[in-house]
């Protein structure tokens, strides 16, 4: 019995000893979105409207691959959250291997009065290689 649970054990250590740059680029998959801070300004002229800004995290958890040219989408929902607009945006910004970027505040244009709440989603990036650290 104890051979058996140390085939067992041997074949899951093997399994996943496989290494992330087996892997291929998965943006969706490596970047994570989290600490997201979604407000609308306050309209400080008569003729200015209110805007979404947004603040959030980006943490990259592949070990194998950079991502630039982060493209996010921003979906706002109503009170009884359903979907009421999404925007995309491109942000130009660069993350390394393991780890995260602060994203300061992104104005994505006029709030609408109706939204209540807000979420960011990766949608894409440009991948490439990085080299690993000696």
């Amino acid at each position: 019995m104890k051979i058996l649970y140390c085939l067992l054990f041997l074949s899951v250590l093997a399994c996943q000893s496989k290494n992330q740059e087996d892997r291929p680029a998965d943006a969706y998959r490596d970047l994570l979105v989290d600490r997201v801070v979604w407000k609308k300004t306050e309209a400080t002229a008569s003729d200015e409207k209110p805007t979404n800004v947004h603040r959030f995290t980006i943490t990259n958890t592949s070990d194998a691959f950079a991502y630039e040219q982060i493209e996010v989408r921003f979906d706002y929902f109503d009170s009884t959250y359903h979907k009421i607009r999404s925007t995309r945006q491109i942000l130009d910004k660069t993350i390394g291997p393991r780890a995260a970027l602060m994203i300061g505040e992104v104005k994505d244009g006029p709030a609408l009065p109706t939204a209540t709440s807000s979420t960011v989603t990766i949608v894409r990036a440009t991948a490439h290689k990085s080299e690993p650290e000696k």
